[in-house]
């Protein structure tokens, strides 16, 4: 028995539905791609956001550490004159906890900053294009 080929009609609608089918896998495909690269810049990203927090704890410790044998000797030497040497101590704890609190202030703003805005940004686009589109008709 021979198969009867597809009229007009029907050769048509084949036809626009692989090319519509065609066109949202290479639309999928992309944005797929691109939320691929930008997860890449996601992880370097939070990555080295994590490190600054990691660092400026340690930093921050270390600050904590040097008050405290401040405080210490603060104690000791008002009881025995000499004290110039406190004064040293206490400026490198100042400027560990200054250190500490800059890395904690760029660590939590690299935080704030989103992932993915540039795939966001192109749903965006689409989403307008789709509704111009549906407005036009």
């Amino acid at each position: 028995m021979k198969s009867v080929p597809p009229t007009g009609a029907q050769s048509g609608l084949i036809s626009h539905l692989a090319g519509l089918a065609s066109g949202a896998l290479r639309y999928l495909s992309a944005r797929l791609a691109l939320a691929g690269i930008e997860a890449k810049e996601a992880g370097a990203h939070y990555g080295a956001a994590f490190a600054l927090i990691v660092v400026g704890l340690f930093v921050g410790l270390l600050g904590y550490v040097l008050f405290v044998t401040t405080a210490v000797f603060a104690i000791a030497a008002a009881f025995d004159g000499k004290h110039a040497w406190i004064f040293v101590l206490a400026g490198a704890a100042l400027l560990h906890v200054g250190g500490a609190a800059s890395l904690m202030v760029l660590g939590v703003r690299r935080m704030r900053t989103g992932a993915f805005s540039n795939t966001a940004e192109e749903f965006k686009k689409d989403k307008e294009w789709l509704n111009k589109l549906a407005n036009n008709r």
